[in-house]
């Protein structure tokens, strides 16, 4: 596999169900970037602006640095996610929600992949929750085509089967076209071959102190 001229991208992959809907999501944070006279590691620029939205984050609505976020818990108005003891409001919890997700312009334009089936969706012979990593595994090969780039992929632990579907769409990807269909086919081939061979397993850890050697690494999860 060839470095493409766009770099390197990080692909944070999780995942969030209830017994009606299933969500997968993926972060893409740059790596590696060539600019100006060669190629520049990038991510550590991020992990700085990630750092700041937290600082801000604590600041505006008293949500500790170290606390790992949880959406389903925060929208809810569950968690103690107030000064670390005390529970928002659940129009409150909303606000801040919100509040959060207009925060996140420091991530790089179309970074964040969703995908959300509801009840037993079917791909391709593929339910629940195969279904939806296949169909976020084809958006993130198309954004890495697109933007020709290769990509390194991490999930959370705690689904050992992300693995082997990765390994499986990295060699056969059954891809459906936005104009309804291939010359051969309803659906078309489309590994994930932008991607490194194997996926990686990272288990997420609450931010570090700024000056923590280990928030320099870039491979520490973030929330």
């Amino acid at each position: 596999m060839l470095l493409e001229s766009g770099g390197i991208d990080v692909w944070y992959v999780d995942e969030s169900m209830d017994p009606r809907f299933l969500a997968t999501a993926a972060i893409a944070i740059p790596l590696l970037r060539n600019s100006g006279p060669g190629w520049q590691f990038a991510w550590d620029n991020y992990l700085d602006a990630a750092m700041q939205f937290r600082r801000r984050l604590k600041a505006t609505h008293g949500i500790a640095i170290r606390k790992e976020l949880h959406a389903v818990k925060l929208a809810s108005g569950r968690g103690r996610y107030r000064y670390g003891k005390e529970q928002f409001s659940r129009k409150a919890a909303s606000g801040v929600y919100r509040w959060i997700l207009s925060e996140l312009g420091f991530l790089p334009e179309r970074s964040i992949i969703t995908v959300v089936g509801k009840g037993s969706p079917a791909l391709y012979g593929h339910r629940r929750l195969e279904a939806s990593m296949y169909a976020l595994f084809q958006r993130m090969q198309r954004a890495s085509h697109a933007t020709s780039r290769n990509g390194m992929t991490f999930f959370d632990e705690g689904h050992g089967e992300y693995r082997k579907l990765y390994r499986k769409a990295r060699i056969y990807l059954p891809t459906g076209s936005r104009y309804g269909g291939w010359t051969a086919g309803a659906s078309k081939n489309i590994p994930m071959g932008l991607f490194f061979k194997d996926a990686n397993f990272k288990r997420s850890v609450p931010f570090l102190p700024p000056d923590s050697e280990r928030s320099k690494n870039p491979f520490v999860s973030i929330p």
